[in-house]
């Protein structure tokens, strides 16, 4: 994870430049009628309206909860945060497609075929190039997301609080050799001998950085497409102008989450972003930064989870008996 510095241009305010690339791209240009898609521009702004509104609604929620409204109950913000998940991997896929679109015309993928590998065999280097530019930092949730998708585990929420704070996170809930259930080790490795999970203020944190980086990742590529594949320099459009009211909401909901986070992350690297003024620009810059200690003596921990009928033994996070 490396410190990100995304200009904030006039006609675009927190939406990531890379549209105004993708709106130089005029109606019909290159292939993507020929592969069946919409306009490039059309694509990131679906799918990234997506996760801006999955990620809104769950801080909305969330913030509910941290001020003990009981208008809601905690198991809905585990599925909430599924959803960011599925936005977010959704609005990642899409890129592929948004290259895919500016292509030359080929034979089009087979219908079960990744569009990074038929990139890669058409002599197209923009999607490896994007893929390795992004995998180390989205592989965290990729993996979980996937476990999601494909096996039985699922999320569960848990909260350490005291008097009127709460610091809510959650654990991929998987079955150990035993049969016994609780956090997944590989995602969740134990922590001064106990089993661990991620607060919530440390991975949403974490998930913007991912959602820009993406964005910023693409610009570079496909600048890299059309320059390789067209010899030209793919230009940005100065008068396309875009909202970004929800995105200036979802700065300032992510700016002044809690600094509160679980005993597993103290001294762990991460985003923090911040609005600079460099000359006469504004940039939104994600600084790394070391997680301070939270002191958390004093605090209980409620963790949520639901029977199966069948499974009798639990693995609880941060549980440690005395001997």
């Amino acid at each position: 994870m490396e410190e990100l510095k995304i200009e904030l241009k006039e006609n675009l305010g927190f939406k990531p430049p890379v549209i105004g690339y993708l709106a130089s791209i005029n109606e019909g240009a290159y292939s993507y009628n020929y592969y069946r898609l919409r306009h490039p521009g059309g694509i990131f702004n679906l799918q990234f309206n997506n996760v801006i509104d999955d990620f809104l609604d769950l801080l909305k929620h969330l913030k509910k909860l941290q001020s003990n409204q009981n208008t809601d109950n905690e198991i809905r913000l585990s599925k909430k945060f599924a959803s960011l998940l599925s936005s977010f991997f959704k609005y990642y896929e899409s890129c592929y497609e948004i290259i895919l679109g500016c292509c030359k015309q080929h034979n089009k993928p087979s219908e079960n075929e990744f569009i990074h590998k038929w990139l890669k065999r058409n002599g197209y280097s923009a999607g490896e190039f994007f893929h390795e530019k992004v995998k180390d930092d989205t592989s965290y949730f990729r993996e979980m997301f996937n476990k999601l998708k494909h096996t039985s585990n699922t999320l569960r929420i848990i909260y350490f609080y005291k008097n009127e704070i709460k610091i809510f996170g959650y654990y991929l809930e998987s079955a150990a050799a035993d049969g016994s259930l609780g956090p997944d080790e590989n995602l969740h490795p134990k922590h001064q001998d106990t089993h661990s999970a991620n607060s919530l203020n440390f991975d949403l944190r974490r998930m913007y950085y991912c959602i820009y980086k993406v964005a910023e990742t693409l610009r570079s590529a496909l600048i890299l497409h059309f320059n390789e594949t067209y010899s030209i320099d793919l230009d940005f459009n100065n008068n396309w102008r875009e909202d970004d009211s929800k995105l200036k909401k979802l700065y300032e909901e992510l700016v002044n989450l809690p600094d509160y986070f679980f005993p597993n992350e103290f001294r762990k690297q991460l985003p923090f972003s911040s609005v600079e003024e460099i000359g006469e620009k504004q940039y939104l810059v994600f600084k790394i930064k070391n997680v301070k200690t939270t002191n958390l003596f004093g605090y209980k921990i409620t963790f949520v989870t639901s029977g199966d009928s069948f499974s009798r033994s639990f693995r609880m996070p941060f549980y440690n008996p005395r001997p």
